[in-house]
């Protein structure tokens, strides 16, 4: 008898925010600032556009984020119920932090680094995380229809009750414990580049019907009276 593949749970390491003093005018994203411990509520910063902030051990409330953050680095932090809808942040990296009740729809986070992060009940439709290398990462009841996770690296990944119909997986590159639980997977594209992961629950009809599609299988159901 076959060995049981051995199931990894693994949670990312997200860090505890420390004492947090609140923003103040300096503290505003700017090129090459560099921040810690700061506390930023109800702040607006759509019209800024930033290159190479740093900021570690910061929470972010209610926030709309720069719409440019390229090169961007982001430690031991904490995101809550921010927008960072079409937020160009190419080059970005973020590490122990946790995303939660965002808005990160069309959101250009490419070429980037996502390490020990938890994105959970955020909205991401259209995001893109092509090229990107995320490790030890949770995406949890989060909406990422037509996500772009082209070429992108994954090693402790894992994808819990999420809406990923039409998503891109083309040239993905799984290197381990790539896990899909209870996820809708509906059209999405490029399945065949996820060899090694593991897909357990949701609509697995609907995977069939996506992986004869990828593999250019043409399945005929027959019409009434045929046996």
């Amino acid at each position: 008898m076959a060995a049981r593949k051995r199931e990894v749970r693994f949670e990312p390491a997200v860090a505890v925010l420390g004492a947090l003093r609140a923003a103040v005018a300096g503290d505003d994203p700017a090129d090459d600032l560099s921040v810690t411990g700061v506390e930023y509520r109800g702040a607006d910063f759509a019209e800024v556009h930033v290159y190479g902030l740093s900021a570690e051990g910061c929470l972010f409330d209610s926030v709309r984020f720069p719409s440019t953050l390229r090169q961007a680095t982001i430690t031991e932090s904490a995101l809550r119920v921010c927008d960072l809808a079409n937020v160009q942040a190419d080059d970005s990296s973020m590490f122990e932090t946790e995303i939660a009740h965002g808005r990160l729809t069309g959101l250009s986070w490419t070429a980037g680094v996502l390490r020990d992060v938890l994105i959970d009940s955020t909205r991401a439709d259209m995001a893109s995380f092509a090229e990107s290398r995320l490790r030890t990462v949770v995406f949890r009841d989060c909406d990422l229809r037509q996500a772009d996770f082209q070429r992108t690296e994954f090693r402790n990944v894992r994808f819990e009750r999420c809406n990923l119909t039409g998503a891109r997986f083309s040239d993905s590159r799984p290197q381990q414990n790539l896990r899909f639980e209870d996820c809708d997977l509906t059209g999405v594209y490029g399945l065949t580049a996820l060899r090694g992961a593991t897909i357990q629950g949701g609509d697995l009809e609907s995977l069939a019907a996506t992986l004869a599609r990828e593999l250019g299988i043409t399945v005929e159901l027959p019409t009434a009276g045929e046996y």
